[in-house]
């Protein structure tokens, strides 16, 4: 089983290639800054000898290295009189240790020394009667050694063409298009550490003979917007990022009404070694250099699974941090590859963050900027109705709010309907536009089918008394179907009875697009 935090590679995130003869060619410590907030508060000494006011430790299994960043330190008493107190950092491996009074912390910039192995020891040590002081610490950088991302002794991607994944730049990462209300996307959260993720871009061409990157056309390019970027940077299993983009500034379509198709979301599977996992995205690649951080794709085993922890034996390279991890006998993306982890040998996976992550499920409920656009209302009506064979055109509307918790109905209605006879509610978690029966079937398949009902009204005579009504609310919250949860956005129509209609013996109401609130 794959240990909670697990020791991770150098970032999937691939920088563009530069090949100007005068440039540097350096090489940065394969490292991660991860989040870590530890705070000691405002703690004194006031005995007479020396005390540890507070202490933590910091572990990041499979590190080879650490280094420390504060947001504050606060040192009470007189340094220059050796009255003063500070901080101890101590490696746990070889028992090297650094010593912080006011004037270190200053030339440090608040950071400590790099210090070797995956665990240190940090002290607050007061000198007596020396004030107060506090440490708050804010994230540490963690080195790993350079692991492979190819599982097994060949890299066996292919070209692809799938119209939900995008090249995330200029960082050189994958985003993808998903199926929540306002169709956004998501990607690796290291991938969006320091505001560098700016711009995605479909349709993207082969690159040159050397492996320069070639950009498709303006209309295949979309800007992201800062207000709606949400993200948490944290290791294997919480490495997660959500945003959205304007639309196209030539064409004026959002990015899936270009494309046209999204990523449905779901939750892992139970680990099974017999199910695959399915990887598309932008990774570098040198055989042929045309493929270089162009879209590939490979499947391979789903390997491990512990928490929000996943693995899977698909090949990567840089490039592919972010892309969704699609489960195929599923149909389903359950999770966004983050970190290598593979061998030659196939005895490791790569890895990657479930979306049962908790703080990802937050942010999918409660989205930002034009994420939340079309959530907001929590429901748009879109498509349109047949007209019965009485003339009558059928009506679709809600009652209440979409909830993943509220105990008040949701109520879903036709009205307007076909006396007397019966009719049945119908979802999908992707909307469509699809010719049917005389009318437009709005939902796209697989569709998920309600009990039929019959719709009531006048009795004795054929007229659109009838009316339908299903509890949307406690079909969501019953957990017969894990896809209805907060954050996402599902699709619904009524199909009716109409036996006399010319084009088809059903009828068809508009569509609503609910969106699941908290």
């Amino acid at each position: 089983m794959l240990p909670l935090r697990t020791a991770f590679a150098l970032l999937l995130c691939a920088l563009p290639q530069i090949s100007l003869p005068l440039c540097a060619q350096s090489a940065p410590a394969p490292s991660s800054r991860l989040d870590r907030r530890m705070d000691s508060g405002v703690v004194e000494n006031d005995s007479s000898e020396r005390r540890v006011l507070a202490s933590f430790s910091i572990e990041e299994p499979g590190a080879i290295w650490m280094r420390l960043y504060f947001d504050e330190l606060v040192l009470g008493g007189d340094e220059a009189t050796g009255n003063g107190s500070y901080v101890r950092i101590t490696s746990m491996l070889d028992g090297a240790s650094q010593v912080l009074h006011a004037s270190h912390a200053a030339q440090w910039r608040n950071s400590s020394a790099y210090m070797n192995g995956d665990a240190v020891l940090v002290e607050l040590i007061g000198e007596p009667k020396s004030g107060a002081s506090r440490m708050r610490l804010a994230a540490i950088d963690a080195g790993f050694a350079v692991l492979n991302s190819i599982c097994g002794a060949s890299d066996d991607r292919v070209l692809s063409a799938d119209p939900r994944a995008a090249r995330a730049m200029p960082v050189g990462c994958t985003a993808w298009l998903i199926s929540d209300c306002g169709r956004c996307f998501l990607t690796a959260g290291h991938c969006m550490s320091g505001s560098n993720l700016t711009v995605v871009q479909f349709n993207v061409p082969p690159s040159t003979s050397s492996g320069g990157l070639q950009n498709p056309p303006p209309e295949h390019q979309y800007a992201v917007d800062s207000v709606s970027r949400q993200f948490v940077n944290g290791g294997v299993g919480n490495d997660w990022g959500y945003f959205g983009c304007f639309p196209n500034s030539n064409t004026g379509l959002k990015p899936f009404q270009a494309q046209g198709a999204a990523y449905v979301l779901a939750n892992p599977p139970a680990f099974s070694s017999s199910l695959t996992m399915r990887i598309t995205g932008y990774g570098t690649d040198s055989s042929p250099s045309t493929s270089n951080q162009v879209q590939q794709t490979h499947s391979g085993p789903y390997f491990a699974l512990s928490g929000t922890a996943l693995q899977h034996q698909a090949d990567t390279t840089g490039g592919n941090s972010g892309s969704a991890v699609f489960w195929e006998q599923g149909g389903v993306a359950v999770g966004i590859h983050t970190h290598a982890g593979c061998n030659s040998t196939s005895t490791g996976g790569n890895s990657a963050t479930a979306l049962t992550n908790a703080g990802l499920q937050a942010a999918l409920a409660a989205p930002l900027g034009v994420c939340n656009t079309l959530c907001a209302s929590g429901l748009t009506q879109y498509c349109t109705a047949k007209v019965n064979s009485l003339g009558c055109t059928p009506q679709i509307s809600s009652v209440g709010t979409p909830s993943a918790t509220s105990p008040a109905p949701f109520l879903i209605t036709a009205s307007n309907v076909l006396n007397q006879k019966s009719g049945m509610l119908v979802y999908s978690l992707m909307s469509a536009a699809t010719p049917f029966q005389g009318g437009t079937l709005c939902v796209a398949s697989p569709l998920i089918r309600t009990t039929l009902q019959n719709s009531g009204g006048n009795v004795g005579v054929n007229n659109c008394s009838g009316t339908h009504s299903y509890d949307m609310r406690a079909r969501i919250q019953s957990g017969l179907d894990p896809n209805l949860r907060a954050g996402t956005t599902v699709y619904v129509q009524w199909l009716t009875r109409d036996v006399a209609s010319p084009t088809g013996p059903l009828g068809l109401t508009a569509a609503l697009a609910v969106s699941i609130g908290p």
